[in-house]
């Protein structure tokens, strides 16, 4: 029986209109670096200060400690200005889930590889609060590393005092999710609301795809048994 369900944030429970992606992309682009899409989409969901050392890298660009911090520096500013202007809103359903589940008896968890100031910012913007929208979260920064390392479902598991693996499904958008969720030892849920499609989350392990977060309370049961069976890699 599942008694904690963890989610990504961007593009699996709120609609930022994509605006991480660019203002990540933007970050090392304005520095030089250059690559295609597909090494992008490789580091989406990841922990961003570390997805853009590593986007600098594979782009081109020869990165030292001055040129990441000012990379980071305008990424986080950029960020901050875009979603205060335009702040993020839930995906459609998404809100009506999250307390179907809790009325269920089931934990949410939320866990993001945006900094804690980002994530408290989209919080405050949707008028999401710990203990009424969300049980708990975890952020890229607050733990030793980000997606796809297991740390910050583990981080929440801890929080929330949840130890057995096979009660624990996280979902998420991307390839880092999964890889998360499988290091972790728990259920893994891909989401059609990002760019990855069913044939992907497939091969990159997930033990159910659905169209949404939206519809997550009605499909548990559809997890297969194989879920609730520790995957330690």
């Amino acid at each position: 029986m599942i008694e904690l369900a963890i989610f990504d944030m961007a593009s699996t429970t709120i609609d930022d209109r994509d605006e991480v992606y660019r203002v990540l992309r933007e970050a090392t682009e304005r520095e030089g670096a250059d690559y295609s899409d597909e090494v992008f989409q490789k580091w989406m969901g990841t922990e961003k200060k570390w997805a853009i050392e590593n986007l600098l890298r594979l782009g081109g660009v020869e990165v030292d400690a001055e040129l990441h911090e000012r990379a980071w520096e305008w990424f986080r500013q950029e960020l901050r200005r875009t979603y205060t202007d335009n702040p993020p809103k839930p995906l459609p359903g998404i809100e009506e889930a999250l307390t179907t589940l809790r009325e269920q008896g089931i934990k949410v968890g939320l866990t993001t590889g945006f900094a804690r100031e980002i994530a408290d910012l989209i919080f405050a913007s949707m008028g999401w609060k710990q203990s009424e929208t969300f049980d708990a979260s975890s952020c890229g920064d607050e733990v030793e590393a980000g997606r796809p390392a297991p740390h910050m479902i583990e981080t929440v598991m801890e929080k929330l005092g949840v130890e057995d693996t096979a009660a624990v499904v996280s979902v998420g958008d991307t390839s880092a999710d999964v890889q998360s969720a499988l290091r972790a030892g728990v259920a893994s849920v891909g989401v059609l609301t990002g760019h990855l499609s069913r044939d992907d989350f497939e091969a990159e392990g997930a033990h159910l795809v659905l169209e949404s977060v939206a519809v997550l309370p009605d499909a548990l049961a559809d997890l297969p048994i194989a879920a609730s069976v520790p995957v330690n890699q």
